[in-house]
């Protein structure tokens, strides 16, 4: 007959079979029990192909026990089923092959083990034996000695030699029946070695690897490819004291920045998050014998970037630059770490020139907002002159910038202009210093002429809208921004200056606030409108979360830090879009604008206006008059004395 995995088998008879399996049993020394229900086992189902005139199949077996079962108990399940499987095993082969193990295989695998690791594990059964039953230890013993003869088969001969990769190894190698199962047992074994680290016998983070969210991340950088390893060369052959100092150090910082979010009140996402990030890390540098660094950290980082979703990406290396903050200066104030790499690469010559001007215009009161558009600016003429091969300042000549203003291509005609003027300031600036000639600036051209536009502002409709958010908000996130809401609407206060206002700024008794404006430098006193006294006062004693900032409004999830102006357009739009409004609102200046025309058409005099904006001349108030109708009508010339003259017999 042919064999279906190819050659040809002569098969046994059945009673053929049935002895060489009575042998079997009696060769490997199982109970007699176990003789005893094979022989039934096979003898009641000889009967059944009998009594059904029916030829042996390994379909008949399965069959015969599936119409059988409501009639057994379990035990005669299970030894039926463990018996035929054994005949199975015969008819199929001739011979026994895995149907049935020596004694040495029979054996609990605790017996099998050597002298160290027996020892270590009843230690480590007798500190819990109190707190389980008989079964869950000996589910502990099991699961425990499975991964102590890995050890033995791999080497290990004392717990000294026990390290990440084998660990590591073990994880991916143990198979089990369920995914379910595999967690089980690898949570017994995690406990037994965080046992030993407690012991002092292996490190704390042999432990922590054993774990299905570490292992995939776990870099053993010995095993990786030679063009992937080359990234961590520079973190090898570090001294020992030097690895230990620095994990201590890290350790320290780990445990104060856990603290600080603690005093913070972060989520236990964010604290979860953390733990996860500085167990991670503290891992792969034990199990590479590196020392701690920031430059490590960020190779690791990046290492991983690909393998990573983006938000665990950024969420780990949130953690490891606070690290890296709390180890530098003593403590931590970042809130949020910039992901933006710098843009240009300048030359020597042309980043202390350009350091030089940016200091210069932060001394002036420049925003950070403005430096940061004069940086940019000036660094993409910088990088354009280092191409050209200019080596100082004294290459920077008239063809060159226009050269440059040639090239320089933007999205928006006002865009551009808006560069050349930041650039413009930086060859003046040249210029007092002396390095270019004063009429260098004039090779800058104007882009777009200086124009006037009409200023949008918001509808009856969507302040009506606005109105009724504010009547029927009751959560403390929407008290907050109808506060926000308020005070750029009935005060025209800037975002800036809203996002900066502190608590200290209000006088409740004098019923006004009183700031420094960031955009001019210039100290403004308000009247506080009754509306919105209450809307701030309702958003303090309802809405407001606990919080040591000064500022008025926080954020509403830890760290209750300043609620930065970035959202404000946002808020206004939902508070109108609330009300079934689609129509645009423009941003939140336009909050701003819509008081300037509101006053201007209620006959507020121009200075007045002024005044309440905080301008500190009256010409930028010019742009609101267009928004007051009736009496532009009235500003009308009339036609006559301008006849037509033309064709079309008109």
């Amino acid at each position: 007959m042919v064999n279906p995995r190819g050659g040809v088998t002569m098969y046994l008879s059945y009673d053929e079979a049935v002895q060489v399996g009575l042998n079997a049993y009696r060769t490997l020394e199982y109970a007699s029990s176990c003789l005893s229900a094979f022989r039934v086992a096979s003898g009641e189902f000889r009967e059944y192909l009998e009594d059904n005139n029916l030829s042996y199949s390994p379909e008949l077996i399965q069959q015969w026990i599936n119409d059988s079962k409501k009639y057994w108990n379990h035990s005669k399940l299970k030894c039926s089923k463990k018996a035929l499987r054994v005949l199975a095993d015969i008819m199929d082969h001739g011979v026994i092959t895995t149907s049935l193990q020596t004694k040495i295989q029979r054996m609990p695998p605790y017996r099998r083990l050597p002298n160290w690791s027996s020892t270590l594990l009843d230690n480590y059964l007798a500190t819990v034996n109190c707190s389980f039953g008989t079964s869950y230890l000996t589910q502990i013993r099991n699961a425990c000695a499975r991964f102590f003869i890995f050890l033995e088969l791999a080497g290990v001969t004392q717990h000294s030699e026990i390290t990440h990769d084998m660990v590591k190894f073990f994880f991916t190698q143990e198979i089990h029946i369920s995914t379910k199962a595999k967690d089980r047992y690898d949570n017994e074994i995690r406990r037994c070695l965080m046992y030993m680290a407690d012991q002092g016998l292996i490190s704390k983070t042999i432990g922590l690897a054993l774990n299905k969210f570490v292992i995939p991340d776990l870099i053993i950088v010995a095993d990786l490819p030679e063009h992937e390893s080359h990234r961590f060369s520079r973190f090898f052959n570090a001294p020992e004291k030097e690895i230990l100092q620095s994990k201590a150090k890290f350790d320290a910082a780990a445990m104060q920045l856990t603290n600080l979010h603690d005093c913070r009140h972060y989520s236990p996402y964010i604290r979860k998050s953390d733990l996860q990030a500085l167990r991670d890390f503290n891992v792969f540098m034990d199990a590479n014998r590196f020392a701690y660094s920031n430059e490590l950290a960020l190779e690791w980082l990046e290492f991983q970037r690909a393998i990573w979703s983006r938000v665990k990406y950024l969420t780990f290396r949130r953690v490891l630059l606070s690290i890296h903050e709390i180890l530098r200066t003593g403590t931590l104030t970042t809130i949020i770490f910039s992901t933006h790499d710098s843009k240009y690469s300048l030359p020597e010559w042309g980043n202390d020139l350009l350091s030089q001007y940016l200091q210069e215009r932060k001394r002036e009161g420049c925003a950070a907002s403005t430096l940061d558009m004069i940086k940019n600016s000036c660094s993409r003429f910088i990088v354009f002159l280092d191409r050209l091969g200019v080596i100082s300042e004294k290459g920077i000549t008239p063809e060159v910038v226009k050269d440059f203003q040639a090239q320089d291509h933007h999205r928006t005609v006002a865009g551009k202009n808006a560069y050349a003027m930041k650039i413009r300031g930086f060859l003046r600036f040249l210029a007092r210093k002396g390095l270019v000639t004063e009429t260098l600036e004039l090779t800058i051209s104007t882009e777009i002429a200086p124009h006037t536009s009409i200023v949008t502002t918001l509808s009856d409709d969507q302040i009506d809208a606005i109105y009724t958010f504010r009547r029927n908000v009751n959560r403390p996130i929407g008290l907050r921004n109808a506060a926000i809401i308020m005070l750029g609407l009935r005060m025209g206060l800037r975002t800036s200056d809203i996002a900066n206002l502190q608590l200290a700024d209000i006088s409740w008794r004098e019923g006004s606030i009183s700031f420094i404006q960031q955009k001019t430098g210039v100290h403004l006193k308000l009247p506080l409108p009754t509306d919105v006294g209450n809307s701030l006062y309702r958003y303090l004693r309802e809405g407001r979360p606990p919080s040591d900032s000064p500022h008025v409004f926080v954020h509403h999830r830890a760290p209750y830090c300043r609620f930065a102006r970035g959202s404000f357009g946002r808020l206004l739009k939902a508070a109108v879009v609330v009300q079934r409004n689609r129509e645009a609102t423009h941003g939140f200046h336009v909050t701003r604008k819509t008081y300037a025309s509101k006053l201007l058409a209620n006959g507020t005099p121009v200075p007045t206006i002024a005044a309440a904006l905080g301008h500190v001349g009256v010409d930028s108030v010019d742009e609101y008059l267009a928004t007051h109708e009736d009496n532009i009508r009235q500003c009308a010339i009339g036609l006559t004395g301008i006849e037509y003259a033309g064709g079309f017999d008109l």
